[in-house]
């Protein structure tokens, strides 16, 4: 049976290191044109996404620009509403000229008082 060589023993002898060689330098990859026109020759179909943007032209931006400033107000609330409700109270805030946590306050307290004059 083997045993293993302890990691405190003496090295008895050097190893032969002469069979090592450094690895042989990468073949040079094609330029970008090169693989285009090889691509072309062999009727490759690219997977890139095509876009027409004159279909894009008078669709709503699906993002719209940041409702926020320094307040000093750090923390979320998060609550999950419909598309419709959240495009209502954006157009509310924007409508009002009021940031979102404006909004948000605003109606909070209008309901408070609708609560107190209901009692």
């Amino acid at each position: 049976m083997k045993e293993r060589t302890s990691i405190f023993a003496t090295p008895t002898g050097l190893s032969d290191v002469s069979d090592f060689k450094p690895k042989a330098a990468a073949p040079a990859r094609p330029s970008l044109d090169q693989i285009d026109q090889a691509s072309a020759g062999s009727r490759f179909r690219s997977r890139e996404a095509s876009v027409d943007q004159k279909s894009l032209e008078g669709l709503p931006s699906p993002k719209r620009k940041p409702m926020v400033y320094r307040t000093g107000r750090n923390v979320v609330f998060s609550a999950k509403t419909t598309r419709e409700m959240v495009d209502r109270f954006y157009a509310l805030a924007e409508a009002k000229g009021w940031k979102a946590n404006e909004t948000f306050e605003r109606a909070v307290e209008a309901l408070e008082r609708e609560a107190r004059s209901a009692r």
